[in-house]
């Protein structure tokens, strides 16, 4: 079987074929949320609890009750979905200055999982808490109204990916704008084959397929962890 055929399989029978966007240097570039100005950290820092974690401690879970605003002061942490059987999409990517949970204003249990990457430091800001500073804080209130639009985007921008793009569309983007530039100009990607699969809604097994083909193409080199690109990816496959 081909990887077109795969990749259109794995979509759905239901979905009609479409052509990936183009995958060129004026890519649409995700913006993450505006910081948290320094008067607005020190009110959560008062207000809320300190809480150090160890690297993969699932913080939230889907499901559970919103009872708190979590702000990050170390660390990485990743925002994701799950089920049953193990398969997991990523939504998003945080880090220090950020913050999660603050739909806990408008809902009663949690709609994504939170786990940490990395050893992380947060603050706990509880409902009762965070109202107060939201009641004698209006900036407070602007910077939450910021934070969900620029989140608003990025899923519209995620959205727009799994309905446009097949499996290959998905996983060329994701290696284009993920790329840096190394210490002897070569255009690298820290990812992992799961990594990949977790962001762009595939399973391993169909990235890895991807991979394969991309590397007898001579369009990148993959190692352990690693993908370098050496010529662009051709927009569709």
């Amino acid at each position: 079987m081909s990887l077109k055929t795969e990749c259109k399989r794995e979509e759905g029978a239901a979905r009609q074929a479409r052509n990936p966007m183009e995958i060129d240097s004026h890519r649409l570039v995700l913006q993450a949320p505006p910081a948290l100005p320094p008067a607005l950290l020190e009110e959560f820092v008062h207000e809320g609890i300190p809480r150090n974690l160890s690297k993969n401690t699932i913080v939230v879970a889907a499901g559970e009750p919103a009872e708190a605003l979590y702000l990050i002061l170390e660390g990485q942490l990743l925002v994701y979905l799950d089920d049953e059987s193990g398969k997991m999409v990523e939504l998003r990517r945080l880090g220090p200055g950020e913050y999660f949970g603050e739909l806990l204003l408008n809902s009663h249990v949690r709609t994504a999982s939170v786990r940490t990457l990395t050893a992380a430091k947060l603050c706990v800001v509880r409902r009762t808490q965070f109202e107060r500073i939201l009641s004698k804080r209006p900036d407070l209130a602007f910077h939450v109204i910021q934070t969900l639009i620029e989140r608003i985007r990025n899923l519209t921008s995620n959205v727009r990916g799994f309905a446009l793009m097949d499996v290959y569309g998905r996983v060329a983007k994701l290696l284009v704008e993920s790329v840096q530039v190394d210490e002897i100009n070569r255009n690298v990607v820290s990812l992992s084959q799961q990594a990949i699969a977790e962001r762009v809604g595939a399973s391993r097994a169909m990235v890895n397929r991807v991979l394969q083909d991309l590397v007898v193409g001579g369009y990148i080199s993959a190692s352990r962890g690693r993908i370098e690109l050496l010529k662009t990816l051709p927009r569709r496959w």
